[in-house]
């Protein structure tokens, strides 16, 4: 259903910036004109040209996200054009940047080096979360260190989906590769899982093939024959369907049939991570293998798992938040070769996101919507 968004804009004539504030949570966002912002001390500011829609832009507004202020600009997958900044920053009015949001305290070590999501003071300057973001057609960034330039053969469209969906991707298969390439040396024959053939997942199976030894065999598994088949476009070695009308069961042997002599895969990394996929792929996982968790469908709902298993089998398991700024850089700068092709993408004017939010919350986004400003 399409919603009427209320604009704002009678009392602010001489304004020009557009912002769709989360006044009320699960409601329709409204549209206001604002003053254009000048960049903080040490900060920048961007304006807008994409930004990208996200799952966790949908658990924001529908207050199921802590932290968010009233009248926030949600959108955190942000790229742009730098408009004014810091002098003393390595950036410079007119370039083409996307925004590391997640920054943290800004002083301590951790921050320093770029683990800002590792924050020793748990700091959190989340932009477009608790902060305002991207939503709008100008972002005020408190820290000019949270820009990274974008490399000319990266599209703009591409860019905004980097610092989170991409990054997160990315760091999840970074995450499984110590593992994967320990089994390597024992046996020629592994398989990896990707869960979830959507944004991320199919980020998640073409950064496999990139980062992981040659031979390591990629599946995706969804409930989605549609988005399965986006996933063999992106390369994946083998689709199973994990069928809503299919037994646990018949699930785990279709998913096992295709992993090859050692009954199971080595490693997997679940961007859905519901109850059903997070005991589900303990049930495909071999000894000894690591099971990265990236997706936050299922809320606070808890999973179960076999303790006495869990041990004898060695599993290994990894909680993945975003990724470092400098895993950012290196995200660029591999997207600059051209290997990887991004997810399928459509644009939306930046009154109908609220619109866009619910279409994704339905699971009727294929691959990644994003705003054009």
């Amino acid at each position: 259903q399409s919603h009427t968004v209320p604009d704002l804009t009678y009392s602010f004539p001489t304004m020009a910036r557009r912002s769709m504030r989360c006044v009320e949570f699960r409601k329709p966002f409204q549209l206001m004109k604002e003053e254009v912002p000048t960049a903080p001390k040490g900060g920048a500011v961007v304006k807008n040209v994409f930004a990208g829609i996200c799952h966790t832009d949908v658990h924001s507004a529908d207050d199921e996200f802590p932290g968010i202020p009233p009248k926030t600009v949600l959108g955190h997958e942000m790229a742009g054009t730098v408009v004014d900044i810091d002098p003393s920053s390595e950036h410079k009015v007119g370039d083409r940047v996307a925004v590391y949001w997640h920054a943290g305290c800004r002083n301590c070590t951790r921050c320093d080096a770029g683990e800002t999501t590792a924050c020793i003071k748990d700091v959190k300057h989340w932009a477009g979360i608790n902060e305002d973001g991207g939503f709008s057609d100008y972002v005020v960034i408190a820290d000019h260190r949270q820009l990274v330039k974008v490399p000319d053969a990266v599209a703009m469209d591409v860019a905004c989906l980097l610092p989170c969906s991409g990054i997160t991707a990315y760091n999840g298969v970074c995450t499984l590769v110590p593992t994967v390439q320990d089994f390597v040396k024992h046996t020629d024959d592994c398989a990896v899982l990707v869960v979830g053939a959507g944004g991320l997942g199919l980020w998640g199976v073409q950064f496999c093939k990139q980062l992981l030894p040659a031979g390591v065999r990629v599946i995706s598994a969804d409930v989605d024959d549609e988005k399965l088949s986006a996933a063999r476009d992106a390369s994946c070695d083998e689709a199973v369907v994990w069928g809503k009308d299919m037994s646990e069961d018949d699930i785990v042997a279709a998913t096992k049939k295709v992993c090859g002599s050692l009954g199971g895969v080595v490693a997997a990394v679940d961007f859905v991570n519901v109850p059903a996929t997070f005991e589900r792929v303990e049930k495909v996982l071999v000894q000894g293998g690591m099971h990265v968790v990236v997706g936050l469908l299922g809320g606070n709902a808890p999973a179960s798992v076999p303790l006495m298993p869990y041990v004898l089998l060695r599993h290994h398991t990894s909680g993945v938040l975003m990724g470092s700024l400098q895993q950012l850089k290196d995200l660029f700068a591999l997207m600059a070769k051209g290997n990887v092709k991004p997810p399928p993408i459509t644009h939306h004017p930046l009154e109908n996101v609220y619109d866009v939010m619910q279409e994704l919350k339905a699971g009727k986004v294929k691959g990644r919507a994003v705003i054009k400003l």
